[in-house]
């Protein structure tokens, strides 16, 4: 163990996380620059070799990443979501109580497959324009949507890049995620929404039969298709990217043939330079240099200690150990990004199950943690931040900070015993 290589390490990811969970300053410059000297700091001073360091990134993820962002442009471009959605509200009929379900539903399960704040990018705006038809507030169709959205984020492996690393890590494809989350995923999203409609959405505003039929005059699915041809083609070729991930190929691999076959097909309308305002490149380059920090603690023995020292606390009980893993992995969730918390807790909790526990409870108590903690507090969570912003833009009346506070806490803590209860008798009838 190289203990002041471990404080040096701790020090600037410590820098990088005060930075990655506020939105004043841009983190990016300051990513940077800690990458650059937690690396020559690796090459002069310690025995950590250049081979070695490239070893500490994970290209897999970095690739899904890369690839993820061009089939979401594509699913945009061609108005695949916009399309799937308005045809969902046109359902509705106006009915505002099955309108919220539809939006909360279509949410949680959507975003098992799509990035959180490109879905909230999409939805919010529809929402207040159904609602403002309507003449409804719009706060609590917006703060149900963002609450759902951190719920179906633990459904499957590709929905967050938090799942991804944590089943590479773990050997957990997507049948292994729907086997041991689909139950608590089901539980937990009908009963939120149930929640919802039954002590807030009731006692609001309903829409008049007038405004109803208005909606359902301006409400076209078919004027959102700009070329049918792409949107048909689009449609078949993210299908067919998640049907083969689902049977079990690489996620990595899947992903960017997709995004290359997308690419050849709009070849005559867009060009790859095109995408460049969309393809956060940044954003690979901030993952990389987080895998660089949490995978050189864990070559210095931080990992190592940590979990040593988690073994003889849990001795052997492994419902102490499932608890820890929540609470640990939801406290610093609630307060900073999930995926770099996830980075770093990965090394600790992957050495204490190769302690001999018993490993499903403590891997379903992660990633419920990391996920579900975003609706603790707004800051927690990149799509509370922008529900927020787009509320302040568009003049809800009904959502503001305060009030997503009140009811996210309200629901987080709900959501903390649910995954509690779920993984203790999970602990006790399957361990």
């Amino acid at each position: 163990m190289n203990l002041p290589a471990i404080l040096f390490i701790l020090v600037l990811f410590a820098i990088l996380m005060a930075f990655f969970s506020q939105d004043k300053f841009d983190y990016f410059p300051i990513a940077l620059i800690i990458g650059t000297i937690a690396v020559v700091s690796m090459l002069t001073l310690t025995d950590v070799k250049e081979e070695e360091i490239l070893g500490f990134i994970d290209f897999n993820t970095l690739i899904f990443i890369f690839a993820m962002q061009i089939i979401i442009y594509f699913a945009t471009y061609d108005r695949v979501l916009e399309y799937t959605t308005i045809k969902l509200i046109h359902i509705t009929k106006g009915n505002n109580r099955l309108f919220f379900y539809m939006i909360c539903l279509f949410t949680g399960i959507m975003v098992a497959f799509i990035e959180d704040f490109t879905l909230s990018l999409l939805l919010i705006p529809l929402i207040y324009r159904t609602c403002r038809v309507l003449e409804i507030p719009a706060g609590t169709y917006m703060m149900g949507m963002t609450i759902t959205i951190n719920i179906g984020a633990i459904l499957t492996p590709v929905s967050s890049l938090k799942n991804l690393i944590i089943g590479k890590e773990f050997g957990w494809g997507f049948s292994e995620y729907l086997a041991n989350m689909g139950i608590l995923f089901i539980i937990t999203l009908i009963s939120t929404i149930f929640l919802i409609d039954r002590f807030i959405l009731k006692n609001e505003e309903k829409p008049t039969e007038r405004n109803k039929k208005i909606l359902l005059s301006i409400l076209d699915p078919e004027i959102v298709i700009e070329n049918k041809k792409y949107f048909l083609m689009t449609i078949i070729i993210i299908l067919a990217t998640f049907m083969f991930m689902i049977l079990g190929f690489e996620p990595a691999l899947v992903a960017i043939i997709a995004a290359a076959i997308l690419l050849l097909f709009h070849y005559k309308n867009t060009k790859f330079s095109d995408l460049k305002n969309d393809i956060s490149l940044r954003i690979i380059i901030i993952f990389a240099i987080l895998f660089i920090l949490a995978n050189s603690l864990s070559r210095f023995g931080f990992s190592d200690l940590i979990a040593t020292g988690l073994v003889n606390l849990l001795n052997n009980n492994i419902y102490l150990a499932v608890l820890i893993t929540l609470s640990v992995s939801s406290l610093l969730s609630a307060f900073l990004a999930g995926t770099p918390v996830t980075i770093i807790l990965l090394p600790i909790f992957s050495a204490v199950i190769g302690e001999g526990f018993f490993p499903n409870p403590i891997i379903i108590a992660f990633i419920s943690g990391v996920n579900m903690a975003g609706n603790f507090l707004p800051q927690g969570s990149a799509c509370d931040l922008l529900t927020l912003s787009l509320a302040k833009k568009y003049r809800v009346v009904n959502l503001d900070y305060r009030r997503l506070l009140k009811n996210g806490a309200f629901f987080a803590m709900i959501h903390f015993f649910i995954i509690m209860g779920y993984t203790m008798l999970y602990t006790l009838i399957l361990s």
